[in-house]
C-alpha cells in the first residue's frame, strides 16, 4: 500500500448517518449481509485521528489526505440515462486520453447509478490537503460536460462499499467489465448485481501520460492564486503524435458521412487492440453525437467489416482529409519537409549581402520603447525580436506598455496592433484617455454621463496619442488564431504592414496540449517564431511566479511563471517592480516610483532605471538612472 501512514479512515454500517467511526484501513474488514456499507474516498494520517478524538466528529478536518482512486459518480433518475452517461465518460477517457478501459473499477452501484474509478498510479497522486480541489478541477475536464455529483470529492465524503447491498434495491454495488458496461442493456446489468461478484486484483498500474499531465496542471491551478479552482472549459489533453482526424470525428459527424466515419473509427479502434463487442459500445457511444444517428445494424456492418478485412486508412483517405488539423502532428511534420530546402543555406559572403541590406533598412524599422536609457541598451527592437516585460500582478505592467505604444504612436507614428487577451477593449481605451489626457478613470466616466461638451476634445486628444493603435478584443487565442488575426488586420482593417506586436499576456493565450509548464514554454517559443516569419517586432507581458512575492520585490530572470524557457525565448527582458507597493504612505502619494531592470539584452549591457508612475493618470515618465 502507497504511503501507509495514511491508514485512517471513516466508515459508515447500515446507512451513511451511521458514520463517524475512524478505523484503521489496513485492519478493518467489511461486516457481511449488513446493506448499505460506506467509507470514506480518501485515507487520512495521524492528524485525522486526533482531530476526530478532539472534536467528537470527522466533520472540519482539512488536513492532509490521499486517495486510491479518482472517482467518478455518475447518477440519474434513470438507469438508461445513467448508463448512457457512463458510457459518454468512458469513450471521452479512452479517446481523450488513450485511457486503457480495462484498467479501470467500473460498478454498478446497486440503485441508478455508475462508479467509474481510475487508479492513482495513472496519475500519479501525492498526499495532499488540496487533493479535494484538485480532484473537482479533474473531474470537470475529464467529463465534459457530462452531468456528475461533484461532491463526491469532498475531504471526508462516503462512498459505497463494492460488493455490498443496496438498502432500497436489494442490488449489490457490483463491478463490471468494460465490455460489460459497453455492450450490456439496463436488465442485464441489473441481473448481474443480484449477487456479489468477484472484485479484480488491484495491482499496480503503469502512469498514463496525459492524465499524470492532468492531474500536475490541475495541481498548479489550485496553487494559483490568479487562476480559479476549477474553470468550465479548456482544451483537452492529448497525445502530441494523437491523429485529430479521429478526434474530430468523434464529436460527431452529419448525414452523408456517417458510414465511412464509422468504419474508419471501427479500423482505428480495432488497431488499438479492442475486441469486437467493444468497438461495438463505443461507436454506440459515438453515434449519440451524429445528426441524424446511424441505425444499429449500420454500426455493427462497420465492425464486422473492420474485422474481416485488413483496412490501412492514412492521411490522403478523403474522409480523414476532411476533419484534418493544422496542429496535426504529421501535418506539421510536411511543412517542415518543404521548408527544408538548399536556398536557406547560406554562404559567408551571402550572409555579408544579406547583413548589410538588413542594417541599412533597420534604422527606419526599429521600435523603440521611448525611454532613453533603456533603449540606448537595447538600441531598439528590430523586426523578428522579442521582449518579454515581467512583473508581479498589479504592478502596472499594462500602464506600462500602453505607455510604451504611445510612444511609438507618436514619436514613430507606425501601426501598432494590441492583443487585448484580460481586459475588454473598452478599458484599454478608458486607461489610454487617462495616460493621453490626465484625468482619472473615475471622473472620465463622471463626464462621459454627464454629457460633457469637452470629451470630444479628450476623445480627440486620446486618437491624436494612439494614432495607427488598433486593439484586438479576443480571449483564449492560440499561436495560430495570432497570426491569422495579424494577417487579417494588415490585409483588411489597417491595409499596411504593422510594426508593432504587442500580447497583454502571455498567460491568457491558448496552447496545445500538456502541463501549463510545456504550453507557456512552447508559446514563449512560438511567439520567437511568430516575430520573424511576420516580420515584427513584438513586445509580451508575462506575470511571474509567486517567486515574485508582493511586487514590491526586485524581479529577476528566473521568476517567470510556469516555465524556465521563457527567458530563452526572448531577445529582451524586463522586469518591472515597485519598491512601496506595500507602504501605507505610499498609497496615499499621487506618485511612485516604478523600477524596471533590463534583465536579458541580447544587444548589448544591462541597466536598471527607476520611472516616475502616477497612478490616477497610469502615465509612466523618465526619473532617474540607477
Amino acid at each position: 500500500m502507497k504511503y501507509p501512514d495514511y491508514k485512517w479512515i471513516d466508515v459508515a454500517v447500515g446507512g451513511p448517518h451511521k458514520r463517524n467511526n475512524v478505523v484503521d484501513g489496513t485492519k478493518w474488514k467489511v461486516p457481511a449481509n449488513i446493506p448499505d456499507c460506506f467509507k470514506t474516498v480518501y485515507r487520512y494520517p495521524d492528524a485525522f485521528l486526533e482531530h476526530f478524538r478532539k472534536t467528537g466528529s470527522v466533520s472540519g478536518y482539512n488536513g492532509p489526505v490521499y486517495a486510491d482512486y479518482f472517482p467518478i459518480d455518475i447518477d440519474d433518475t434513470s438507469l438508461e440515462a445513467a448508463l448512457d452517461k457512463a458510457r459518454n465518460v468512458l469513450n471521452q477517457l479512452l479517446v481523450n486520453y488513450e485511457v486503457n478501459l480495462e484498467e479501470l473499477w467500473i460498478f454498478f452501484s446497486g440503485k441508478k447509478g455508475f462508479h467509474i474509478l481510475i487508479p492513482a498510479d495513472m496519475f500519479g497522486f501525492e498526499p495532499s490537503p488540496l487533493l479535494p480541489r484538485v480532484f473537482k478541477a479533474m473531474a470537470s475536464r475529464i467529463v465534459q460536460g457530462v452531468q456528475i455529483d461533484p461532491t463526491i470529492y469532498d475531504t471526508v465524503r462516503l462512498f459505497r462499499l463494492a460488493n455490498t447491498k443496496h438498502g432500497e434495491s436489494g442490488l449489490y454495488k457490483v463491478p463490471l467489465e468494460a465490455r460489460e458496461i459497453l455492450h450490456l442493456g439496463v436488465e442485464e446489468i441489473r441481473e448481474l448485481a443480484k449477487a456479489p461478484r468477484k472484485l479484480e486484483s488491484t495491482s499496480e498500474r503503469s502512469e498514463n501520460p496525459s492524465l499524470a499531465a492532468l492531474y500536475r496542471e490541475c495541481l498548479a491551478l489550485v496553487n494559483s492564486p490568479q487562476q480559479p479552482a476549477v474553470e468550465e472549459k479548456r482544451e483537452r489533453i492529448l497525445p502530441k503524435d494523437a491523429k485529430l482526424c479521429y478526434y474530430s470525428i468523434l464529436e460527431g459527424v452529419h448525414e452523408g458521412e456517417r458510414d465511412n466515419a464509422a468504419l474508419r473509427l471501427a479500423v482505428h479502434f480495432k488497431k488499438q487492440g479492442f475486441p469486437g463487442n467493444v468497438v461495438l459500445g463505443l461507436l454506440q457511444g459515438w453515434n449519440r453525437h451524429n445528426s441524424p444517428p446511424l441505425e444499429e445494424s449500420e454500426l455493427e456492418k462497420a465492425v464486422n467489416q473492420a474485422f474481416s478485412h485488413e483496412y490501412d486508412f492514412g492521411c490522403n483517405d478523403e474522409t480523414l482529409k476532411a476533419h484534418c488539423s493544422e496542429k496535426c502532428y504529421l501535418k506539421r511534420r510536411k511543412d517542415l519537409e518543404s521548408r527544408i530546402t538548399a536556398q536557406k543555406i547560406y554562404s559567408m559572403q551571402e550572409a555579408r549581402d544579406k547583413y548589410h541590406e538588413y542594417v541599412k533598412e533597420l534604422g527606419l524599422r526599429k521600435i523603440y520603447l521611448g525611454y532613453h536609457y533603456l533603449d540606448k541598451a537595447m538600441r531598439g527592437i528590430a523586426p523578428g525580436e522579442v521582449c518579454e516585460i515581467m512583473a508581479r500582478a498589479g504592478v502596472g505592467k499594462t500602464a506600462f506598455l500602453l505607455n510604451i505604444i504611445r510612444h511609438v504612436a507618436l514619436d514613430q507614428k507606425v501601426p501598432v496592433l494590441f492583443f487585448s487577451l484580460e481586459q475588454p477593449v473598452v478599458q484599454i481605451f478608458e486607461r489610454a484617455m487617462q495616460i493621453s489626457t490626465g484625468c482619472e478613470g473615475a471622473e472620465l466616466e463622471k463626464r462621459v454621463r454627464k454629457q460633457d461638451p469637452e470629451m470630444s476634445d479628450l476623445y480627440e486628444l486620446t486618437l491624436q496619442n494612439y494614432k495607427d493603435v488598433y486593439v484586438v478584443d479576443e480571449d483564449f487565442l492560440t499561436y495560430e488564431e495570432l497570426r491569422d488575426f495579424i494577417i487579417l488586420a494588415e490585409r483588411e482593417k489597417i491595409q499596411r504592414k504593422v510594426r508593432l506586436v504587442c500580447v497583454d499576456y502571455l498567460g491568457r493565450m491558448s496552447g496545445e496540449y500538456g502541463t501549463a509548464y510545456e504550453v507557456t514554454s512552447a508559446l514563449a517559443k512560438l511567439l520567437k517564431r511568430l516575430a520573424k516569419e511576420l516580420d515584427v517586432a513584438l513586445i509580451y507581458l508575462h506575470q511571474t511566479s509567486r517567486a515574485g512575492r508582493t511586487g514590491a520585490e526586485p524581479v529577476t530572470l528566473d521568476m517567470a511563471r510556469d516555465s524556465g524557457v521563457v527567458e530563452e525565448a526572448c531577445d529582451f527582458v524586463l522586469g518591472l517592480w515597485r519598491p512601496d507597493i506595500e507602504k501605507q504612505e505610499a498609497h496615499k502619494s499621487p506618485e511612485e516610483e516604478l523600477k524596471v531592470a533590463l534583465l536579458k539584452n541580447r544587444k548589448g549591457p544591462l541597466c536598471q532605471v527607476s520611472l516616475k508612475f502616477k497612478k490616477s493618470y497610469l502615465t509612466i515618465t523618465q526619473w532617474e538612472a540607477v
